[in-house]
C-alpha cells in the first residue's frame, strides 16, 4: 500500500485483533497508514474469575486495548459499548454504529471477522464480522440514516474488506510481519486480563483461577511461542516468509461485494489462485 490509507479493525472484543492482525497494523501504521480499532462490546464477560466485577473487567480491557494500539502506532480505540456475549441482540444499532464511523473516519480498508467461517461458535464474532461486512457496502448510500449526514458525515465507501484467518475461503493476502512481530507479540501481553484467562493456551495445565508464580512467569514466553507457531503455520502458504498473517480480501460495491467474477469462477470448479505477498 503506497498511498495513506485509513484502516479500521473492526472486533467484537478488545483482544481480537492481536492474535490474527497485530503484526499486520503495525505494519501499515509503520508505513504511514491510520490505523484504527473499534471494538463493538465492553469485553466484559472476558474472565474466569469470580471475584471480579463486570465494569472493572471492562475499565481494565478498555484500557488494555488503549495500551495496545499505541503498542502497533494506531489511533486511540473507540469503544461501543454493546453488552459482552449478547451483541447479535444488538445487530441493527451495531451497524448503523457502524456505518457512522466508517463514514466519519472515512476508511479505506475494513479488516474484521469472517463471519461465515466453519465452527465458529462465538456469536460476538460472528455479529462483529456480518455487521461490518453490510456497514462496508451499506456506507454508500445517502437515504439509509440520514441523520449522519445532518450531522456532517458524507456517504463514504470503503475500498476492502480483509476478513482475519482462519476463513471460510482459501487466503488471497499473505502480510509478511517478520519486522513487526515483535511488535504483536508485546501488543498481546498489554492485554493481561486475557493472557491469564487463556493461560492453558500458552502454559500447558495451568488453571486461569489459580496460577502459580512459575506458571505467571511463564506465560510472556509462552504466549509469544504460541503467536510465533500461529505465524510459522501461516507463513508455509510461502516458503519465502518466516512469519506471515493471512487474509481473505473482499473488494467492496454500493450493496454486494464486487466478487461475480470469482464466484462464478469456483462455481465451475476453478480452484482459487495463491495469496499476493503484501
Amino acid at each position: 500500500m503506497s498511498t495513506s490509507k485509513v484502516i479500521a479493525a473492526i472486533y467484537a472484543h478488545p483482544d481480537d485483533g492481536e492474535f490474527f492482525a497485530a503484526g499486520s497494523l503495525a505494519k501499515w501504521a509503520k508505513a504511514g497508514h491510520r490505523v484504527h480499532a473499534i471494538c463493538a462490546t465492553r469485553g466484559d464477560l472476558g474472565s474466569k474469575r469470580h471475584e471480579v466485577s463486570r465494569d472493572k473487567l471492562a475499565e481494565q480491557r478498555a484500557a488494555e486495548l488503549g495500551l495496545a494500539m499505541k503498542e502497533i502506532g494506531g489511533e486511540p480505540p473507540i469503544l461501543l459499548g454493546f453488552p459482552d456475549g449478547h451483541l447479535s441482540e444488538h445487530a441493527v444499532p451495531l451497524r448503523e454504529r457502524l456505518i457512522y464511523w466508517l463514514r466519519k473516519l472515512r476508511v479505506d480498508q475494513v479488516v474484521t471477522f469472517d463471519p461465515w467461517k466453519r465452527y465458529e461458535i462465538h456469536p460476538d464474532h460472528i455479529t462483529a464480522g456480518k455487521m461490518a461486512s453490510e456497514a462496508a457496502v451499506f456506507s454508500c448510500f445517502p437515504l439509509l440514516h440520514p441523520e449522519h449526514l445532518e450531522a456532517g458525515q458524507l456517504p463514504h465507501q470503503p475500498e476492502e474488506v480483509w476478513y482475519m484467518m482462519p476463513t471460510e475461503h482459501k487466503p488471497n493476502r499473505l502480510v509478511d510481519i517478520g519486522a513487526t512481530f515483535d511488535t504483536k507479540v508485546r501488543s498481546l501481553l498489554h492485554h493481561s486480563s486475557q493472557i491469564e484467562m487463556l493461560a492453558d493456551w500458552f502454559v500447558k495445565g495451568a488453571d486461569p483461577t489459580c496460577l502459580t508464580d512459575e506458571q505467571r512467569a511463564e506465560l510472556a514466553s509462552g504466549a509469544r511461542n504460541f503467536l510465533e507457531m500461529m505465524a510459522r503455520g501461516v507463513a508455509m502458504l510461502k516458503p519465502q516468509v518466516e512469519l506471515a498473517e493471512a487474509f481473505f480480501v473482499q473488494r467492496v460495491g454500493p450493496g454486494h461485494f464486487q466478487n461475480y467474477q470469482e464466484m462464478f469462477q469456483e462455481t465451475l470448479g476453478v480452484a482459487p489462485g495463491e495469496p499476493e505477498i503484501v
